[in-house]
């Protein structure tokens, strides 16, 4: 489970409440993969779902942030953006391989694993280079 902490603050709270979004859409991955009483179909089916709203939402941040990037003429934007895009390529490459019958909660934590350890090292990374350059 991950807390929300000012390490992770970007200095935008509109980015930051992203953040947060996100981080509880991970914690309720994380809480589907850890719940042993839910099996086979129905822990693929709410997975997918976690799985697609990550996907949407992070888009959907990425967007926001970009849009910002734009309009502030953020010097290192290209170079983020790109991130963001491989990033996006690579999630749904990893779930297309996230089947129904395949082993559904190990892949799920690898996946869930992916996501977490680009996402936590993004933020206090990459995002935290536009601290201040944005205002």
């Amino acid at each position: 489970m991950i807390e929300w902490n000012e390490k992770f603050s970007v200095g935008y709270k509109v980015f930051d409440e992203q953040h947060i979004k996100l981080i509880e859409i991970l914690n309720d991955v994380e809480f589907l993969i850890k719940d042993k009483s839910i099996h086979n179909d129905l822990l693929y089916d709410r997975l997918n779902v976690l799985f697609s709203e990550l996907v949407d939402y992070t888009v959907y941040h990425f967007e926001t942030e970009e849009k910002v990037f734009d309009q502030k003429s953020y010097p290192l934007a290209e170079e983020h953006k790109e991130l963001h895009r491989i990033f996006v390529e690579n999630v749904k490459e990893k779930l297309s391989g996230f089947k129904l019958g395949k082993d559904e909660r190990k892949v799920a934590l690898e996946i869930y694993n992916m996501l977490l350890d680009w996402l936590m090292n993004h933020i206090v990374g990459s995002d935290k280079k536009y601290m201040g350059k944005l205002d």
